[in-house]
């Protein structure tokens, strides 16, 4: 009898221990996949060389890679807005989940990621053989990989779920009073750097400017050694102005070929309103070329006062303060005179 309590007391054991190991295992394994799927935030310690961003036919698409010089690239063809994808990596370290949807709304979420949501996706660098300090054969590893939808009716937080994961979360940043939807535009106009011209007196070989309400006073300032440059004709690029020059102003003038921005990048509903507004002929075109023969150019254009044409229509009297630019022949942007002013100098500036 007693070998036989002996037994039971064993067996009853073992069946609590199996089953304090299935519950532990069980709640481990379930705690594991909740903060896989509920961990959307980005170390800022990680070297993230790509992000990428599109919707779900990918007719909008983004793809922001970092150039050699540690230079954000966008579509392989543009620079990107350095101090909005610094802004969107700081925003990804403090990204917070703030509740899962519930389940009666999860359905509805869920087909509102699948139809109109935004993937973002992360890469960091990242080394196929890594023992100790040896790193050999360099790749881009997924890092982070999620949906973004809309913001929540409350406009506190934003629906994500992780890409690959059933089970989407209201995310915000903590102490931010809106939702986060606005960090993953996937439109190229967006991310583009508004920096048009950036260059250096010692890296400029030439400056053209065609003056088209006084097509006297157009030039070219060409380099003519390390210091000197001189001024030619327009329209025939050999023979040189002979005018007294205001040496200041001149150095002045080529010192101003630094951090030259538009404002606004147009998108559908702007350029409609520049169809209006612009005048029908530009007034200035500025061409730049570097020591290594590359080109940048841009034609300027007055536009009517938006007040002014909004009462009366298209009216003469001209912005003080905007003007529209088509930079490279491409698209059209809104830009400031307050920036511009500097370069937009007609031959007689220079006179003595």
């Amino acid at each position: 009898m007693q070998r036989r309590n002996i037994y039971l007391f064993l067996l009853l054991a073992a069946l609590l221990f199996l089953m304090a190991v299935i519950i532990f295992w069980y709640s481990h394994s379930a705690s594991s996949l909740r903060a896989i799927d509920s961990d959307f935030s980005l170390d800022r310690s990680l070297d993230i060389l790509r992000i990428e961003m599109y919707n779900c036919d990918r007719s909008e698409e983004v793809i922001m890679e970092k150039d050699e010089q540690g230079r954000w690239i966008l579509n392989a063809q543009f620079f990107a807005n350095d101090l909005a994808v610094q802004q969107l990596l700081i925003s990804m370290n403090r990204l917070r989940v703030r509740q899962p949807v519930s389940i009666e709304n999860r359905n509805q979420v869920d087909q509102m990621l699948d139809e109109r949501g935004v993937t973002v996706k992360f890469f960091m660098q990242s080394w196929r053989i890594h023992l100790g300090n040896l790193r050999l054969f360099p790749y881009q590893r997924a890092y982070q990989s999620f949906v973004v939808g809309e913001d929540t009716p409350d406009r506190l937080s934003t629906y994500m779920r992780k890409s690959g994961s059933q089970m989407p979360f209201k995310v915000h940043i903590p102490a931010l009073d809106s939702g986060i939807a606005y960090l993953f535009e996937p439109y190229e106009r967006e991310w583009r750097d508004p920096v048009i011209i950036d260059m250096e007196r010692q890296h400029i070989s030439r400056i053209s400017v065609r003056d088209l309400n006084q097509p006297e006073q157009s030039y070219h300032l060409m380099r003519a050694n390390a210091v000197r440059f001189d001024f030619f004709d327009f329209d025939d690029s050999s023979q040189q102005i002979e005018v007294a020059i205001d040496s200041l102003r001149l150095e002045r003038f080529l010192s101003s070929f630094r951090n030259l921005h538009y404002e606004t990048l147009l998108n559908e509903e702007q350029d409609q309103l520049r169809k209006k507004l612009m005048f029908e002929q530009p007034f200035m075109e500025v061409t730049l070329q570097n020591r290594e023969g590359m080109e940048v150019s841009f034609v300027a254009y007055a536009r009517h006062i938006p007040e002014v044409a909004d009462e009366t229509g298209p009216a003469v009297q001209r912005d003080p303060n905007r003007f529209y630019i088509q930079v490279n022949e491409g698209e059209f942007a809104l830009a400031q005179y307050y920036v511009f002013s500097r370069i937009l100098r007609p031959l007689s500036f220079f006179e003595n």
